[in-house]
């Protein structure tokens, strides 16, 4: 029961960042690709292509270099003690949790030497930074189409 209502946390998180005007996650995708439609899963398939991560998209190069702040979910990817130095930030909880990942155009790549102490994965953060269009490939995991290294701050999503 108790995992019934963290679920339920997370989708009211995740929908509370699509309603406040959230949408920088949408200005990762090039213009061509905003408006495209979901890929559907087809959940017939065997998991080792099921897991098989669409790498048939583009970044936005007009992106690169400029600063950010943009909102998403930790996966955890290097730690030490119990700070998190290196992560995937994701726009939805569970992504590359699960199979597929989501597309490396929505996936950033964070690198932050100071690390991040997070209480909870399921807290959504705040990365504030610059970003670059370097694709980074972290195996066994994703490709990040996007990444930030050393943000200016990571701070917990509040409203």
């Amino acid at each position: 029961m108790k995992l019934a209502y963290y679920v339920v946390g997370l989708l009211l998180v995740s929908m509370n960042l699509q309603a406040n005007g959230v949408d920088v996650w949408n200005e990762l995708l090039p213009e061509n690709e905003r408006n495209m439609p979901m890929p559907e899963i087809d959940h017939n398939i065997p998991l080792d292509q099921a897991g098989q991560q669409n790498l048939n998209v583009s970044v936005n190069k007009e992106l690169d270099g400029k600063p950010i702040r943009i909102p998403g979910f930790v996966v955890p990817l290097d730690t030490e003690g119990e700070l998190v130095k290196e992560f995937l930030l994701v726009p939805y909880f569970g992504a590359c949790l699960h199979y597929p990942p989501p597309p490396p155009n929505q996936i950033v790549y964070v690198t932050h030497s100071k690390g991040l102490q997070l209480e909870d994965l399921w807290e959504p953060v705040w990365v504030e930074g610059t970003i670059n269009t370097q694709v980074q490939t972290v195996e066994g995991v994703a490709t990040a189409g996007y990444s930030i290294s050393e943000p200016e701050s990571i701070v917990l999503y509040t409203d």
